[in-house]
């Protein structure tokens, strides 16, 4: 019992070390996409074409480049919903007990002004998440790779929508559900020599756990566009004295691309913000100042305190 104890500690460790050191591997920050003037999203949830790679080495998608043409191509397609778990939508006991490389593809559309050159715009590709790993192409190029199933990734896919934007974008993603002791859960791959028994190259997931393995294309995937100078990340410090709770609140914002802001929320909850430019076509300096009453911090505990007085200059 106690050792069983041991063994369940041992794992959260293992499992929150490696949470974090995914989180340390993302370049930059990860903001998620909200509209607003400068940002537009368009959502790709719905039906994608979808197929399982049942080769026996579950790589003929590699070896024969699916993702160069539309899926329909190469072979038997089936519609599948995103964002969903591929192996507890069908009734197919095949994709249910299925390990290997399967591939969506969709292809949509992308507004007209997001594809002129002179438009100002990014326009990123973002995958909320994807059981375990992963690969992405746009019209026959690979744009990422990623590994883990519980975090969002992206890719800037500006050029590659503008290159030919009276075609509509075609998106082709590759998944690969096989757990082994370096994934998060852990799983190995055994494969079975009797062949009396089981045909050549037959194999099977063992688990270390006790839930299905769910996999697929599970959260949202979508595009969405920035302006060339972009708010890239967000870091809030906070700080306390004795038993004070917030005395001084710093808040961070690095813009990739041309500018920099730092913003300040002082002791007395004033807020200010500069932009700092860097090169000549950036000309915008931009101050905020906001006073907030310091209840107003603690509203989701006390919703009769989400009152507070503010004012902009």
């Amino acid at each position: 019992m106690q050792g069983d104890r041991k063994m369940g500690r041992a794992w959260k460790i293992i499992f929150f070390s490696l949470l974090w050191s995914s989180c340390l591997a993302l370049e930059g920050g990860m903001l998620t996409p909200k509209e607003s003037r400068s940002r537009e999203i368009k959502e790709l949830n719905g039906v994608w074409m979808f197929r399982a790679d049942f080769s026996k080495t579950r790589n003929t998608g590699f070896e024969q480049r699916w993702f160069t043409k539309s899926l329909s191509e190469s072979g038997p397609v089936i519609d599948m919903p995103v964002p969903a778990s591929f192996n507890d939508i069908t009734q197919d006991p095949r994709l249910r007990d299925f390990i290997g490389w399967v591939w969506y593809e969709k292809e949509v559309w992308v507004p007209q002004r997001w594809t002129a050159v002179d438009s100002g715009q990014r326009v990123v590709l973002r995958v909320g998440s994807a059981h375990y790993n992963s690969i992405a192409w746009v019209n026959g190029a690979q744009v990422t790779q990623h590994e883990g199933g519980h975090l969002p990734f992206e890719a800037d896919i500006t050029r590659l929508v503008q290159s030919n934007p009276s075609q509509p974008c075609r998106i082709t993603i590759a998944v690969n559900n096989t757990l082994s002791l370096h994934t998060l859960p852990p799983g190995s791959i055994q494969y079975m020599s009797d062949e009396t028994k089981y045909p050549a190259g037959y194999f099977v997931q063992n688990t270390n756990f006790d839930f299905f393995n769910y996999a697929g294309l599970h959260r949202p995937v979508l595009l969405y566009t920035t302006p060339k100078a972009y708010i890239d990340d967000i870091t809030v410090t906070t700080d306390f004295a004795d038993s004070t709770g917030l005395d001084k609140l710093q808040q961070h914002s690095t813009l990739t691309g041309l500018r920099r802001t730092t913003a300040d929320l002082q002791k007395d909850y004033t807020f200010s913000a500069k932009t700092e430019c860097f090169n000549a076509s950036c000309s915008t300096v931009h101050n905020d100042n906001e006073r907030h009453a310091s209840n107003a911090l603690w509203c989701y505990y006390h919703p009769q305190h989400c009152s507070y007085t503010g004012s902009n200059s």
